[in-house]
């Protein structure tokens, strides 16, 4: 695995996880239940496993986003 482009994508996942913790802890506190998905044929994660990770962070926040703007427009 490239050493560098794991190392970017960790710091970019970590920045991830504390913002959905500091801004969405409801969010934050399911994320132990996000399934994860590595190749099971690699020894190692890969760099496209920690891609498809950062991935499913930004998508559950982007959904948790609109879900709570929607469930505050109908109040």
């Amino acid at each position: 695995m490239n050493k560098a482009g794991n190392v970017s994508l960790t710091k970019k996942i970590l920045k991830k996880t504390v913002e959905i913790q500091k801004e969405f802890p409801e969010l934050y506190e399911l994320l132990d239940e996000t399934p994860l998905f590595f190749s099971f044929t690699d020894k190692e994660i890969t760099i496209k496993d920690l891609r498809q990770y950062l991935i499913s962070l930004i998508i559950q926040q982007k959904s948790f986003e609109r879900r709570t703007a929607q469930k505050n427009d109908l109040q």
